[in-house]
């Protein structure tokens, strides 16, 4: 049996390294508090964290941040370089013989794919985007409201397509129309030179300066007790008391995590939430067989394809590009590896043809968890997520992708953590005053 070993005891333990359990850390020791932050795995970073492939950074599939985190991120002393892709991009449909066609965004608005009510009902949309108000959509479903409004299916699609580009969600009938729009309006994203990596190691360097003690290899096993006496105990059997807890685990990984657990009314914000997930082949190749193609997205299908190199760095070896190629999967049903990459590799065949002879190297994710939450027009659209504040538990917080009422994505990591960091700190000087007060 493993004895428990009892530590000194810290203001807030967080547990995941990530990226939302970094920033958070920062705020809270640039604040004066004692950080102790934990991670199972041999590095930081998580999702966010970059492999070195044939010379190369690669991500864990396609990662584009947001211009809209750069704020955030500054405010930790984060500055990202990279560059921006171009918007323009190939649409592929489905062939009137089976096939299936390749065709440019001008050429839908110029050329006689569409027709002419089509194009319009296209640029209504677009024109609409910036006015729309979001806040009486978010109970919406996005596909009850494009069905209200855009009555060609293949306009409807190529709206999918820029809508799963943004969100990385492939779930119309499930997503709030209102938070979808307000991504939309998010449109300018960056691709990060050096990959996500550099994100997670300037964090880390922050984290440290600020004095942020960080342990990995060092996966928790319980979250007992609640403000001001917690305890994190980790499978090792080290016991790690604190005032504070803040776990930035996926909401089913946090709930495992609590004894006691949480009543079923307070458990069942986290138990109903959808996990997104995308089927990704990253690959570094030698030179293309049609270079100019950087961008493409299936409109009748949901693909992705980018070139991240075309617009920032990656690679040691200048000949050598990044490339992504994605699938969005349905939230609703579980699909078949096997035949997502096959999909991929016909998709790739269509836009890149003769792709294989320039693969230097190459990676298949079947599953890859994008999201731990679809932002579904059932709950609300974004209010309707679980708040960095965990009911019933006095003192344990949660920050993520999956938290908060502030944006998708990495967004939603940096805001829940700012939150949940903000909230501590709170609630650690509202207890001076009362300590002042009554002495």
């Amino acid at each position: 049996m493993t004895q428990n070993r009892t530590e000194s005891k810290w203001d807030i333990v967080i547990i995941g390294g990530g990226i939302a359990g970094l920033t958070a850390s920062i705020y809270l020791a640039q604040a004066g508090r004692k950080v102790m932050l934990l991670d199972k795995g041999t590095k930081l970073g998580g999702r966010a964290a970059s492999n070195e492939i044939a010379a190369a950074r690669v991500n864990l599939g396609a990662h584009a941040l947001y211009k809209s985190a750069l704020p955030i991120l500054r405010e930790v002393g984060v500055t990202p370089t990279g560059g921006m892709p171009k918007p323009t991009s190939t649409f592929v449909f489905k062939g009137a013989n089976g096939g299936n066609e390749a065709l440019p965004f001008s050429q839908l608005l110029l050329g006689s794919f569409l027709k002419w009510h089509e194009k319009t009902q296209l640029l209504r949309f677009y024109s609409r985007l910036r006015k729309t108000d979001t806040a009486a959509l978010h109970k919406v479903s996005l596909q009850a409201y494009l069905e209200s409004q855009i009555s060609s299916p293949r306009v409807r699609n190529v709206v999918l397509a820029l809508v799963r580009v943004s969100t990385y969600c492939d779930a119309p009938e499930l997503l709030s129309a209102g938070a979808v729009f307000e991504q939309l309006k998010q449109s300018q994203v960056m691709y990060v030179d050096g990959g996500w990596q550099t994100l997670v190691n300037k964090l880390t360097e922050q984290a440290q300066q600020a004095g942020v003690s960080i342990r990995t290899g060092s996966p928790a096993r319980e979250i007992t007790g609640s403000y001001p006496r917690m305890t994190v105990t980790l499978k090792d059997g080290t016991q790690l008391m604190a005032s504070y807890v803040l776990s930035t685990a996926g909401p089913a990984d946090t709930l495992a995590l609590l004894n006691p657990a949480l009543t079923p009314a307070e458990a069942a914000a986290y138990e109903q939430l959808i996990p997104v997930r995308a089927a990704c082949m990253d690959l570094v190749v030698a030179g293309l067989p049609q270079p100019k193609t950087k961008f493409a997205l299936g409109a009748d299908y949901p693909w992705y394809y980018s070139n991240h190199s075309a617009v920032s760095a990656f690679s040691d070896n200048p000949a050598h590009a990044v490339i992504h190629v994605m699938k969005y999967l349905p939230a609703s049903k579980d699909s078949e590896p096997l035949q997502d990459e096959r999909e991929l590799e016909g998709f790739l065949d269509l836009i890149q043809p003769g792709w294989r002879k320039h693969v230097v190297q190459q990676r298949f994710l079947p599953r890859m968890l994008v999201s731990h939450a679809v932002v579904t027009a059932a709950n609300g659209g974004l209010s309707g997520r679980p708040g960095p504040a965990v009911e019933g538990r006095p003192g344990l917080y949660v920050a993520g992708d999956w938290v908060g009422s502030s944006g998708m994505l990495l967004n939603a990591s940096l805001s829940s953590a700012k939150e949940a960091a903000r909230s501590i700190i709170a609630g650690k000087e509202q207890d001076k005053e009362g300590m002042h007060r009554g002495a």
